[in-house]
């Protein structure tokens, strides 16, 4: 009997088709964090921001903290328009490749 691990869906046999399915797994996952990242990091800052008071050095803090978020929500939208530039040019749906079939 064979093990099922219900977690990770099942890919198959062929070789490129799996590799292009874990390969965009792995880019929705980092996406995922890198928002729940930039999320935290604008929080993060503004909180910063409010508590800050007259202090300077923490305002300045505070507002890289925040420049650093927008600097990663705009790395995270280029990467989304690399694989669409990617995609149109090549012709491949690289965000979603086809299923193998049995």
């Amino acid at each position: 009997m064979a093990i099922v691990n219900k977690a990770i869906p099942k890919i198959g046999t062929q070789g490129d088709v799996a590799f292009a399915r874990y390969l965009a797994i792995i880019w929705q996952v980092l996406v995922i964090v890198g928002g729940l990242a930039v999320l935290l990091n604008l929080i993060w800052g503004a909180l910063d921001w409010i508590l800050s008071g007259s202090n300077q050095e923490r305002l300045k803090r505070a507002k890289e903290k925040m420049g650093n978020g927008i600097f990663g929500l705009a790395i995270l939208v280029l990467s989304y328009l690399i694989i669409q530039l990617v995609s149109l040019f090549t012709g491949l749906d690289i965000l979603n490749p086809p299923w193998p079939t049995l």
